[in-house]
């Protein structure tokens, strides 16, 4: 497919992508075209329903005979069935059907003083047949009408044609029942509806076709200039009676296997991209906005180098926001950055993530005034004492795109992943972060486009991988994490002997330095 660029300078055209954009804000506001045309559809119809007036139309068939004295003997009397007769009669049946003399007959047949329903005539000279016909809103007042304007017409023609006489042909013999004209109220307000929703959808189309957003590594490179490390595919996993098997982790038996694999590649890379100098332990993972998988991005990596036989320890930076335990099934109530950066320690000690060798530090106290806390001495002497017994520690922060505490946080980072979810987050706000954060020198080193969808990267790969392998590879891979902690259950004795000893550890260190600041 060839591609062009667009205005923007970032990013090609194409059109998968564009189909993409068009699906993913049509699923956020067809709702709101539909309920836009219903409402523009009814007013419509009220209107018109209140503005329509039924019509109701009568009409009778006849011909009229006229004679007159002859011009060449008075007391001779000839009807009017020549041509010329019949064409005369036609020209003036209309005429005389409408006179004034016509209307006061009929005003006083039919006893009123204003005579409502609109009368026409039309005739057909050559037949010599002619039609009445009485229109009005009330199909009685019609009918009552057509009957008296037949019984006056001859007197009406007397003065122009003499004597006249009618001969009825077809005459209806009741009012009619169905109006002439349609309410078409339905009809306008389906048709004003269709056009409202036609729109609507042209200005959703107009919308993600201006939307620019990242959908590759190739968006990423030439919007900021960073190397994508990995793509990690969308997963839904549907609603199960467990709910800790709702977790979106390479342990959940219910992950797929391209999850698991697109999580271990990032590992491999990660250890590759990592800067080589000794003592480069601490990563910090953000993102620009919410919502883009950064928590999981961080919590499967963890789990990975775990998996590995690391020692690695993942704490929840987000101190506004706590979430880390939810993401690995975990409520077990515990201190976390805020107990540990306030002084305020109560039930600190470290979790054992189920299925894993990773421990946790997270909380269940927050913070609106994060930046005190994390500007305190404390949390380099933290990092400092998990680094003698740590290979990795990695930092969930909250997302640069909106608050400083990411950029806070990651001065005490060796190194920084940065979270792209496709089709998220704008160009403009995903480089105005990037551009923060290195200003205040943070070092990215890479970024991972998250929850990519099939026909969407150029590259697709995960995607397809995902459709050639399917849910069975993936069930085995993830059993194969777990199948490693059974069987090697010495390392998780090991790894809860490691959590319980560091914990006392750290308790009375921070505990310790927290005296030696208050005297």
């Amino acid at each position: 497919m060839d591609e062009k660029k667009t205005s923007s300078g970032f990013l090609d055209f194409n059109f998968a992508v564009l189909l993409h954009n068009f699906a993913n804000a049509a699923k956020r506001l067809i709702w709101f075209v539909i309920l836009l045309s219903v409402i523009v559809g009814a007013v419509v119809y009220v209107r018109v329903d209140k503005s329509f007036v039924p019509s109701y139309s009568v009409s009778a068939v006849f011909s009229v005979h006229a004679s007159y004295a002859a011009s060449t003997d008075i007391g001779s009397h000839s009807d009017f069935l020549d041509s010329n007769a019949a064409q005369m009669l036609s020209q003036t049946f209309p005429y005389v059907i409408q006179s004034e003399n016509a209307r006061m007959l009929l005003s006083l047949e039919l006893g009123k003083s204003v005579v409502r329903p609109i009368i026409t005539a039309t005739s057909t000279a050559d037949a010599g047949l002619f039609t009445m016909t009485v229109t009005d809103t009330d199909p009685e007042e019609a009918y009552e009408t057509l009957k008296a304007a037949i019984t006056i017409y001859p007197q009406a023609a007397s003065s122009i044609l003499g004597d006249t006489q009618i001969n009825v042909i077809n005459m209806p013999l009741s009012p009619p029942t169905e109006p002439d004209n349609r309410n078409t109220a339905l009809a306008s307000a389906l048709k004003i509806a269709a056009v409202v929703f036609f729109f609507g959808l042209l200005a959703i189309f107009l919308l993600s076709l201006a939307r620019k957003t990242v959908h590759s590594a190739e968006d990423l490179r030439k919007l900021v200039n960073l190397k994508c490390l990995a793509y990690i595919p969308r997963v839904k996993l549907k609603k199960h009676t467990n709910k800790s098997n709702l977790t979106l982790t390479i342990t959940n038996p219910r992950v797929n296997s391209s999850f698991s694999e697109c999580v271990r590649n990032l590992r491999v890379k990660l250890q590759k991209v990592l800067p080589s100098k000794d003592g480069c332990k601490v990563l910090l993972i953000t993102s620009t906005l919410p919502n883009e998988g950064k928590t999981t991005v961080a919590t499967n990596l963890a789990l990975s180098l775990a998996a590995e036989g690391k020692h690695v320890i993942l704490i929840d930076g987000d101190l506004r926001k706590q979430s880390l335990k939810a993401s690995v099934g975990l409520s077990e109530p515990s201190d976390g950055l805020v107990e540990i950066l306030s002084g305020d320690l109560k039930n600190f000690h470290l979790l054992n993530v189920p299925n894993s060798t990773l421990l946790l530090i997270c909380g269940d106290e927050t913070t609106d005034r994060p930046q005190p806390l994390l500007d305190t001495p404390k949390m380099r002497q933290l990092l400092d004492h998990l680094k003698e017994s740590m290979d990795y520690i990695i930092i969930d922060s909250p997302p640069a795109g909106i608050l400083s505490d990411a950029a806070t946080t990651a001065k005490y980072a060796d190194a920084t992943l940065y979270v792209v979810r496709q089709d998220l987050a704008n160009c403009t706000q995903i480089v105005n972060s990037i551009q923060s954060l290195s200003s205040n020198g943070v070092n990215i080193i890479g970024c991972i486009l998250n929850q990519t969808q099939a026909g969407t990267t150029r590259y697709g790969y995960a995607s397809k991988y995902a459709n050639n392998y399917g849910y069975s590879y993936g069930y085995k891979y993830s059993n194969n994490y777990y199948y490693y902690g059974k069987k090697q259950y010495s390392r998780y004795a090991e790894a809860e002997d490691t959590a319980e000893t560091l914990s006392k550890e750290l308790s009375d260190a921070l505990s310790s330095n927290h005296n030696n600041e208050e005297e």
